[in-house]
């Protein structure tokens, strides 16, 4: 009897077709051959991928060489990146030489380098999505845990799906209202008086309560509203009276009274 013979009982079933990752291999190297042809391709795809964000090892290599090249001001060219490659170790690995000639060709213009990136982006968020879906399955089927904690790990395998393509600067929520409370108690201890830095401006001190770190205030009205001073306007300074047009950055003015205002004119 021959192999061939010997039935499905015996040997199982057949395996399950095995399903690849999403991923885009020309979308991929025409990014990388963008980057080969032209430093400003360079500058639009490093804002939107990483190294981990192409599914090919070898172009996660040569992404990583282009962008130490570029980082110290380097040329991005085949010559450069093949030397760097060879510096590191990792020319064979990354295809060869030739392989990089092979990327230049490939890409129809290094203009549309940008939006080859994004495609790249797209389909490493879909692996990431598939990556947590499988983790969070297998949260399920273990059943290790109370079944609410279990529900929060699940969602924040979603959340860390894009977490690391978009951050923000949240702070844990104890730390934001302790600042609160040290704020509002700092100024209920001034006795009605501002607590930041006055600007000599009455109704916006009213609004802001004077001017305090950390803080951009973006003074937008319609054209002609008054949002900036005539050159003819006259100012009080701590060495005296002056006009805007002969101010400049960086040092204080005063109010009429002698208050000094926020740092921010000198006289010339």
């Amino acid at each position: 009897m021959s192999i061939a013979d010997i039935s499905d009982d015996r040997l199982g079933p057949a395996p399950a077709h095995e399903r690849t990752p999403p991923h885009d291999l020309l979308a991929e190297q025409s990014t990388l051959g963008g980057m080969l042809l032209s430093k400003d391709a360079v500058a639009d795809v490093i804002e939107t991928l990483r190294g981990a964000d192409f599914y090919v090892p070898k172009h996660e290599l040569i992404f990583e060489a282009i962008l130490s090249l570029y980082s110290h001001g380097e040329p991005t060219d085949v010559v450069a990146v093949t030397d760097e490659l060879i510096k590191t170790g990792d020319l064979a690995r990354a295809g060869g030489a030739d392989y990089l000639h092979t990327l230049t060709s490939i890409v129809p213009t290094a203009a549309n380098a940008g939006y080859y990136a994004s495609i790249v982006s797209e389909r490493a968020i879909l692996r990431r999505l598939v990556d947590a879906g499988t983790r969070i399955v297998q949260l399920g089927y273990d059943g290790q845990g109370d079944a609410t904690d279990l529900v929060n790990n699940a969602q924040a395998e979603i959340y860390s799906v894009t977490g690391s393509q978009e951050t923000e600067d949240y702070v844990p929520l104890n730390i934001a209202v302790d600042a609160a409370i040290e704020e509002i108690e700092a100024a209920s201890g001034k006795d009605g008086t501002m607590t930041g830095v006055p600007t000599g401006f009455r109704e916006f001190d009213e609004l802001t309560n004077g001017l305090h770190p950390g803080q951009m205030i973006v003074v937008a009205a319609r054209p002609a509203m008054g949002k900036a001073l005539a050159l003819d306007t006259r100012l009080a300074t701590p060495t005296g009276w002056t006009t805007m047009g002969r101010c400049r950055s960086a040092t204080s003015s005063t109010t009429p009274t002698g208050a000094r205002r926020a740092s921010w004119l000198r006289p010339r």
